[in-house]
């Protein structure tokens, strides 16, 4: 089957500045292509003149987008016009079995044409549907209409996909689940880099307000440094991706953390090997956002790594984890009961290991993508038919 995946506008496919949906479509279209499919990928272009380049056998097709509308005011709008007209077009020169777009609606509808009789399948891997003209009295009806024109209509999460078919009751008929997958050969366990003994917290993600990274730092400053003498606090993560300049948010926890030399601050790792060897050399991992995370990518390759986690309820998260087994679910904002949480893990050895396992197995079960790109094929093979 030939698949062609549509990428965001924002950041490019293979990813080197991040992205979480970035890497889902590498990752999908990766495996798809061991199972024996043809794969294209339409994405934005890294910036290096290339047009056209196939890695790992997966086939990239770049569309160009000028410096003038890739910042400001012009990004808001034209960016988006610009990025699927020229997306359109590669989509009809590949001509695709199935097309499969990810988070924009809009971007479906406008490039429908260019998907002549293929059918057209969407993840939605967030609350919100990305770009638009930036007047809901526009975008609405354009969002609409671009899931009605979708085959399917995938949320990364029952959480996801329950707020679209609330939103839109008309896709409650096409809308399916399909979680995030993760590479259990790259995030495995295996030994830790750091000292015997050494007992690591793991954050892995922006460090912005919403991602509750300030409710961990709480955490760790009130109760679980005087309780676990032992305990070092690594917070691992860009500031943003997009702003130059620091937010005051970040600023502010910056000062923090230079004032306790148990914390370290340290900047983002965009290396799949680097990021599974900080998995590995963590105790625990916590992900503490205290808004509805669509899933949580991080607190899934965590437990592929061998490493129990502490997730906040919020969104989708608690569904990354078999609460009690492969990790521990607290409630959204609350600073103490994160702290013993991790506190339980860190002074139970024989739970914190049985857990660990249980991550493991659990990730494998449930996230892996040999499971996901089964799911796809059943996604793609049922609407072709």
């Amino acid at each position: 089957m030939r698949v062609c995946h549509v990428a965001p506008e924002l950041l490019p496919v293979p990813p080197t500045k991040g992205g979480a949906i970035e890497r889902w479509i590498r990752d999908a279209s990766v495996r798809l292509v061991e199972r024996g499919h043809e794969v294209h990928v339409v994405s934005r272009d890294h910036g290096d003149g290339a047009r056209r380049i196939t890695i790992d056998g997966v086939h990239y097709h770049y569309v160009r987008i000028p410096d003038s509308i890739d910042r400001g005011l012009p990004a808001a709008v034209i960016r988006g016009l610009w990025y699927y007209t020229g997306a359109g077009r590669a989509i009809a020169r590949i001509a695709p079995d199935v097309v499969h777009h990810h988070s924009r609606p809009a971007g479906l509808w406008l490039t429908r044409r260019g998907a002549g009789a293929a059918p057209q399948v969407i993840s939605l891997h967030s609350m919100e549907y990305g770009w638009g003209f930036g007047y809901r009295g526009w975008d609405r009806p354009i969002y609409q209409r671009g899931l009605a024109a979708a085959a399917r209509v995938l949320g990364v999460s029952e959480f996801i996909r329950a707020h679209a078919v609330e939103r839109y009751p008309e896709i409650a008929r096409t809308a399916r689940r399909v979680y995030n997958g993760v590479d259990g050969r790259v995030f495995k366990p295996g030994a830790a880099a750091t000292a015997p003994g050494a007992q690591t917290i793991l954050y892995v993600g922006r460090v912005e307000q919403r991602k509750g990274v300030h409710v961990l730092l709480d955490a760790f400053e009130s109760w679980i440094a005087a309780r676990a003498p032992q305990a070092r606090l690594r917070i691992v993560g860009p500031h943003s991706y997009w702003d130059r300049q620091p937010s005051p948010y970040y600023a502010e926890l910056k000062a923090r953390c230079e004032s306790n030399p148990r914390i370290e601050l340290r900047g983002p790792t965009y290396v799949d090997a680097e990021l599974a060897q900080l998995y590995r050399d963590a105790t625990v991992s916590v992900v503490p956002s205290t808004f509805p995370e669509a899933l949580g990518l991080t607190s899934i390759e965590a437990q592929s790594s061998g490493v129990p986690v502490v997730v906040s309820d919020a969104g989708g998260l608690p569904e990354t984890v078999s609460d009690g087994h492969s990790g521990i679910v607290f409630e959204n904002g609350n600073a103490e009961q994160l702290a013993q949480a991790v506190l339980g893990l860190l002074m139970d050895e024989p739970r914190r290991k049985a857990m660990a396992s249980a991550a493991r197995e659990w990730a494998m079960q449930t996230f892996s993508w040999d499971v996901i790109a089964q799911q796809l094929e059943d996604v793609y093979e049922g609407v072709a038919r």
